[in-house]
């Protein structure tokens, strides 16, 4: 029997907590994991700041120009399920490191493009390199720190603190590049990129695989077919109108397509996507409030890109700079809720971030064509705190009712309910925005008195996929033009509000206590 030491009054000692395991290199496999998504969210919001200066070089009809930048989020969201599952068969580290050459080869097949069908290529190519380094690049932190879960949820958050510096950023760089050198200079960014996370890749990250995982093909099939009509025919549905039969068509096919998916699924034995963990409550709402979350920020990253370049007149390096409130509110709002982690449950964080969210977009609601910026630097700021105090947490909120052999599902489930989330946010909003901008349009040029000729013309030119309108159109047009697309740009956030604030009862629900025990 051991006894107390003296002095001690019969009192146990207490037994120090083991120390953290030694992970090699931990660093800088957070490096490269983040250089990797960082690679893949600027992308998305860069692309916006060269649409106008392509048009013009190469020649593009306003009708095609959205695909420049929708061509990339859609591959993603079309084949982001199947990267998971190809990092686990062939190997973590070499899929991760094969999307990161794709999305540096596909920018530089648009730098080199002399022609749109190379353009939407390269895009594409740059989509598929985004669908493998998305769910690789959360695995290489969760396969890597596993042994340590605090430090795990540490660096997961600084992860996703990232997603949101490439939004916020993708402007801001983009207008640097494209005055100091040209459009094509924009889509070079990730050329260094690329070499930088490679060689931290080699050097740091060990290979981890399943190599008997079954790629389970069938789901995959249905995943991108899925997907892919899902966000084309809400697309095109923006500028075709919903009652089209071409949309009406590519609609039931991801109905049908998203059906099959959830039965194969169901049945398969190791699937790529496990459904059947969606029956637990809490973690589809969580798995339903990280898609939201992204929805929202990416939601108001892109309909603000649009209004001040179209309605306020300003160009991508101006646009780029007053979007910087955004990025900063969220990295401090991300790194606040990774103290708070431990102390406040993942699901009020959830509640409670939602929530600022909605109160940001209701703030947005109040931009006029000739406010001050005032409000929006408001609503911006809003919008990342609500956002950074959502993204991070909403991982550990699924965590949180999985056990821990669930635990990569449950990680590939939440990215994979994220990307769905900004994509969805890109082609939903766009499509409401569009069809209130083609909707109250007339009724503005009408009440300006514009002659029936012109208001037809710029109506043409509107439907066709531009603003509507030229900078030395009369100023009678320009100021319709500008009412009518402020008007759309409100809707998007009326939106956008509806879906944050659907996601805060969800998280205070289902999520803001702890579950009860049996």
């Amino acid at each position: 029997m051991s006894t107390a030491p003296a002095g001690s009054g019969g009192a146990r000692p207490v037994a120090a907590p083991p120390p953290a395991p030694v992970i090699p290199h931990a660093r800088l496999v957070l490096l490269a994991a983040c250089l990797g998504l960082f690679m893949s969210f600027i992308e998305v919001t860069a692309a916006i700041s060269t649409l106008r200066a392509l048009q013009v070089d190469l020649g593009v009809a306003p009708a095609d120009l959205s695909w420049v930048s929708s061509t990339y989020t859609l591959v993603v969201a079309a084949c982001v399920l199947s990267g998971g599952a190809l990092g686990e068969r062939f190997g973590r580290r070499r899929v991760f490191l094969a999307g990161v050459v794709l999305l540096a080869a596909g920018s530089l097949v648009v730098a080199a493009s002399d022609g749109y069908g190379w353009v939407l290529l390269g895009r594409g190519v740059s989509g598929l390199g985004g669908a493998l380094v998305l769910p690789t690049s959360l695995a290489l932190i969760t396969t890597t720190f596993f042994v340590d879960l605090p430090r795990m949820l540490r660096y997961i958050a600084i992860w996703v603190s990232v997603s949101g510096i490439g939004l916020a950023v993708g402007p801001l760089l983009g207008g640097l590049l494209l005055e100091a050198s040209g459009w094509r200079a924009v889509y070079l960014v990730n050329t260094p990129l690329a070499v930088v996370t490679v060689l931290v890749t080699l050097r740091a990250v060990t290979e981890s695989r399943v190599p008997d995982r079954p790629l389970d093909l069938a789901g995959q099939l249905w995943a991108v077919l899925g997907l892919s009509a899902l966000i084309y025919g809400i697309a095109a549905g923006g500028r075709l109108g919903y009652g089209d039969p071409q949309v009406v068509t590519v609609l039931a096919v991801a109905a049908g397509a998203l059906t099959a998916l959830v039965l194969t699924e169901r049945r398969a034995a190791v699937p790529m996507l496990d459904v059947r963990m969606m029956a637990n409550a809490r973690y589809a709402a969580a798995l339903v409030v990280a898609a939201a979350a992204l929805f929202v920020f990416v939601g108001v990253v892109f309909v603000e890109v649009l209004f001040l370049q179209r309605v306020r007149d300003l160009g991508p390096l101006a646009t780029g700079v007053r979007l910087l409130p955004a990025m900063l509110a969220f990295v401090a709002a991300t790194f606040t809720a990774q103290r708070l982690a431990g102390r406040v449950r993942a699901g009020r964080l959830l509640a409670g971030g939602s929530l600022i969210t909605t109160v940001a977009a209701l703030v947005l609601l109040l931009q006029r064509p000739d406010g001050g910026y005032g409000i929006t630097a408001l609503g911006l700021v809003l919008a990342g705190l609500g956002s950074g105090l959502v993204v991070a947490p909403s991982t550990a909120a699924a965590f949180e009712v999985v056990e821990g052999a669930q635990m990569g599902a449950a990680s590939s489930a939440v990215t994979a309910f994220r990307q769905v989330g900004s994509v969805l946010a890109t082609s939903v909003l766009g499509a409401v925005l569009a069809l209130r901008f083609l909707g109250t349009l007339p009724e503005r040029l009408t009440e300006r008195g514009i002659p029936q000729g012109t208001a037809d013309r710029v109506l043409s030119v509107a439907r066709a996929g531009g603003s509507g309108s030229a900078r030395s159109s009369p100023a009678e047009v320009t100021d319709a033009v500008a009412d009518a697309f402020t008007a759309g740009v409100h809707s998007s956030l009326w939106v956008v509000a509806g879906v944050a604030l659907a996601a805060s009862a969800l998280a205070g629900t289902l999520l803001a206590r702890a579950p009860r025990k049996s």
